[in-house]
């Protein structure tokens, strides 16, 4: 079976607005749901028994459940509260919690992979926790953090696809449509496939580059300091 170009150029724009709507959705969703993802890491760690164990039981219930459960319970189950919200905000909103939960996780491991040290140390010269880990801990945690923080990006633009399932009119939802008027499948989602691996790889690369500055600006004393607290 032989490519049809002019679907490419007929269908092309549409897919291209699709992939706006996908870009969109998923810069809110990080922008969100990033730094909910940092208060989860820290309510985890937190003194006070109810605000570790909500912070948890969140974390918990969106790493073990599918991604379209969270999606239908928002989308379907909300109006019968009396919330009704268009399907793109649900989307953001639902890509935002799920994404929140493992982003939660990476920046607690990466707390939690610094020396202890580190956190006595600023206790010691006045610091409170929050200042500690603003001023002392996060920064260095940072070069940590990063890598499996950007894999967790490249799984969320990925996930988005999911979104057509409650009609948000993203690329796989435009795939969809474009697929039901021609009936040639491989050309409509050949386009999104390219669009999604060029997303990614773009996110991949300028976190790559961001790792790299950040790494470059780290005192060699600095890390020497670290590694011997290990």
């Amino acid at each position: 079976m032989g490519l049809e170009l002019s679907i490419f150029i007929d269908y092309g724009p549409r897919i291209l607005v699709g992939f706006w709507l996908t870009i969109k959705i998923v810069v809110l969703a990080i922008a969100i749901g990033l730094p909910l993802g940092v208060f989860l890491a820290l309510a985890r760690r937190s003194r006070l028994a109810l605000l570790r164990f909500a912070a948890t039981a969140f974390i918990e219930v969106f790493r073990n459940t599918p991604f379209i459960i969270q999606v239908f319970l928002i989308y379907y189950v909300l109006p019968f509260y009396g919330l009704r919200l268009p399907a793109e905000q649900v989307g953001v909103l639902a890509l935002a919690a799920f994404g929140s939960a493992y982003f939660a996780e990476v920046i607690r491991g990466g707390i939690e992979a610094m020396p202890a040290g580190q956190l006595e140390s600023a206790h010691a010269i006045g610091m409170s926790e929050t200042q500690a880990m603003r001023y002392v801990v996060l920064p260095q945690a940072v070069g940590v953090i990063l890598p499996p923080l950007t894999n967790q990006m490249l799984s969320l633009i990925k996930e988005s696809a999911i979104l057509s399932t409650i009609t948000v009119q993203e690329m796989t939802m435009t795939a969809l449509r474009i697929q039901g008027e021609t009936f040639r499948p491989f050309e409509a989602f050949i386009m999104i496939a390219l669009l999604y691996w060029l997303l990614n790889e773009v996110v991949a690369i300028g976190m790559r580059r961001l790792e790299r500055g950040l790494t470059r600006k780290t005192p060699r004393s600095t890390t020497l300091k670290v590694e011997g607290g290990r």
